[in-house]
C-alpha cells in the first residue's frame, strides 16, 4: 500500500507542477508533495530498519524428548562446544525415537536446561516481528519483514536420570563401559549412595528412592564419562 500511496502521491506532484497553470498554485502543489515525499520515504526506511509500526510476538511450542542415544536405561542430551571457551553450545535433540536428530542454533537461540521429574521436553519461544493492528499491516505488509526472526529460547526440560554430555564425553562413556568391571563399580557407587542417603532419610517412599537412584545414577555417569 505504501509503494501505491509513494507512486500516486509523485505523480500529483509532478503533473500538479508541471500542468497546473497558476504558477503560484503549482509552486505550493510542487513543495506539499516533496514534503509528503520524503514523510512517506521516511516511514518506509523506519518500518524496515526500526520496525515501525511492528512489536515483538512470542510463538510457544512444547515438543517431547527422546533420547539422542539408542540405550533406553541411560538416556542423553547431547551438546558440541563451540570455540575454545565452551560458552556455545549446540544441543542435539531427538523428539521421537525415529526421527532425525535436530540441533540448535547458538546464533539465534538462548538455551536452558531444567531438571524435572517430568517426562522429558523442550519448551521453544520463538519471539518474531508482527504488525502492531491491520492498518500498518495493510500499510507496509509489501515489505515481507512480518514474522522475521528476532530470538528464541529454548528451555530444554531434562528428568533426572538424564545425562548431559559433550560427543566426546559421550564417546568416552561408551569406551569405558564396555569394561565390565567399570559397569559394576558404577551400580556399586550408585548402590552404596543410595543406601547412605536411606539411613539418613528412612522414611522415603518408593517413589522418591526411584527419583533419587536416577539422580545418582546420571552424577555416576557424567562422571565416569569426564
Amino acid at each position: 500500500m505504501i509503494i501505491v500511496l509513494l507512486v500516486v502521491i509523485t505523480l500529483i506532484t509532478y503533473f500538479g507542477g508541471v500542468y497546473v497553470r497558476n504558477r503560484h498554485t503549482a509552486n505550493w502543489i510542487r513543495v506539499i508533495g516533496d514534503v509528503l515525499i520524503v514523510g512517506v520515504l521516511a516511514l518506509m526506511v523506519a518500518n524496515d530498519t526500526y520496525h515501525f509500526g511492528m512489536q515483538p510476538k512470542t510463538q510457544t511450542s512444547t515438543m517431547a524428548m527422546t533420547s539422542v542415544n539408542r540405550s533406553s536405561k541411560m538416556p542423553m542430551l547431547l551438546y558440541q562446544s563451540l570455540g575454545t571457551s565452551g560458552k556455545n553450545k549446540v544441543y542435539l535433540y531427538k523428539t521421537s525415537s525415529t526421527a532425525k536428530v535436530q540441533h540448535t542454533n547458538p546464533e539465534q537461540t538462548s538455551d536452558q536446561i531444567i531438571r524435572t521429574n517430568a517426562q522429558a521436553r523442550l519448551v521453544s519461544q520463538k519471539k518474531v516481528w508482527s504488525y502492531k493492528n491491520g492498518f500498518y499491516r495493510t500499510l507496509f505488509g509489501i515489505s515481507g519483514n512480518e514474522g522475521e526472526h528476532i530470538q528464541t529460547t529454548n528451555k530444554f526440560f531434562v528428568p533426572q536420570n538424564w545425562a548431559i554430555l559433550s560427543n566426546k564425553q559421550a564417546k568416552k562413556l561408551a569406551r569405558n563401559l564396555r569394561n565390565p568391571q567399570m559397569q559394576k563399580q558404577l551400580t556399586q557407587q550408585v548402590q552404596h549412595k543410595l543406601l547412605v542417603t536411606l539411613q539418613k532419610q528412612p522414611t522415603m517412599t518408593k517413589a522418591q528412592q526411584r527419583v533419587l537412584a536416577a539422580k545418582y545414577q546420571r552424577q555416576a555417569v557424567e562422571k565416569l564419562a569426564q
